[in-house]
């Protein structure tokens, strides 16, 4: 009996140790989950039970160890998950969405090496529909603003806002030897930078990101992780009329812009995403993006989004070296009502039209008809309805 109360005795005097050491860590999280109806899935119509068609479900730590005068150590360890049968995403990575470690210096900036968001996906996507409304991704996430993918190895410089700037650059190494499969560090490394400024009711925001050999099969420990979606990268996901022996380089540039008014605010974004092919084909997209946020009431949100995409691909085999010229439209509109700060329900609907070459058939097997990005599959003719709904909370 004494033993017992002499250990509870020492549990407690260290406990305000332990809660002083573990202050400054944050266990955080949230949970997507809800109901989807799509009206054309290969001819068939499916509801389905979905997870994270919002936001992907999340759970994560942060932490942040002041060292004194105004540095401080950070890091974040985020993993992903799908609620409707409990397995990991992102290939089943245990921190597949975040895992990196830094130094801060208030006035200055963070810098923070692993596994990390690229430089668009932090100042520019806020201003593209797919960047704050997920059902309105752009054809594929064809510039990544609905982040596909993440970058492994990664880099990062990110600047406290000064003066209403705020500038992020990334490199990410592709870890392999110099020499190496005939293309050494330039095989699946990454880079990026972008800006943005602020003031008042006013922001822009633009940048740019390359990426060399991001699918290779002779170097997965790189940048992107290779061309295989069990990886947790799913970078092959957004390229369409076949891979054609691997993507060689991928650039994309984005821009965008916010402006507030009253209740409102509006919204401007541009992308353009180009893919060169190790047999020499090409890709170009170029994304239009106007959309619109209005606080209709303290806790009821509208939504509405229309993008329009058009996209050019070249030298592909078999179609006599035609160059086929597909388009998108695509219209989402939705309604989010805030239950309390942290649980909000929501419902959206989305319609696709394919136009011109994505929705005919040229040479042998290149047509791209209306698929709505992860809604299930794609349309057996150039039309698609996705309506869903669902249940967010945070933690």
């Amino acid at each position: 009996m004494k033993k017992a109360l002499f250990a509870a005795a020492g549990c407690l005097s260290v406990a305000p140790l332990l809660a002083h050491a573990q202050s400054s860590v944050t266990l955080y999280g949230l949970v997507d989950a809800g109901i989807g109806y799509v009206n054309n899935i290969k001819g068939g119509s499916a509801v389905q039970q979905t997870s994270g068609r919002l936001s992907g479900s999340r759970w994560g730590f942060k932490g942040n160890e002041d060292l004194g005068g105004g540095l401080s150590a950070v890091f974040t360890l985020e993993g992903g998950f799908k609620p409707n049968d409990g397995t990991a995403g992102q290939g089943g990575r245990l921190f597949g969405r975040s895992a990196f470690v830094g130094v801060a210096k208030s006035g200055i900036g963070t810098f923070t090496l692993g596994r990390q968001y690229e430089p668009l996906a932090d100042l520019v996507a806020q201003y593209a529909g797919s960047g704050f409304w997920s059902p309105s991704t752009h054809i594929g996430d064809n510039d990544n603003l609905n982040q596909t993918f993440r970058i492994n190895n990664a880099v990062k410089f990110r600047s406290d806002n000064i003066a209403g700037f705020t500038v992020d650059g990334m490199y990410a190494f592709s870890n392999q030897a110099s020499g190496s499969g005939g293309q050494g560090f330039g095989n699946n490394r990454a880079w990026g930078i972008a800006a943005s400024y602020a003031n008042g009711p006013f922001s822009i925001g633009g940048g740019y990101v390359l990426l060399d050999h991001p699918n290779t099969t002779g170097n997965t420990s790189g940048a992107i992780g290779g061309a295989s979606t069990s990886t947790g990268d799913d970078y092959s996901s957004a390229f369409f009329y076949n891979l054609d022996g691997g993507v060689s380089r991928q650039q994309i540039a984005a821009a965008g812009t916010n402006y507030k008014i009253g209740a409102a605010i509006a919204g401007f974004a541009f992308s353009h995403t180009e893919l060169n092919y190790n047999d020499g084909s090409s890709r170009k997209f170029n994304n239009y993006d106007a959309n619109l946020r209005y606080l209709l009431t303290p806790a009821t949100t509208l939504l509405g989004i229309y993008t329009f995409t058009d996209g050019r691909a070249n030298g592909l085999p078999g179609t006599g070296g035609a160059t086929l010229k597909p388009k998108w439209h695509q219209f989402t509109l939705g309604v989010d009502y805030a239950l309390s700060k942290r649980t909000d329900l929501y419902v959206s609907a989305t319609y696709q039209l394919a136009a011109g070459d994505a929705s005919t058939r040229v040479g042998s097997g290149y047509s791209r008809i209306a698929a709505i990005a992860y809604a299930g599959g794609a349309s057996s003719t150039n039309r698609q309805i996705d309506i869903f709904t669902g249940i967010r909370t945070k933690f």
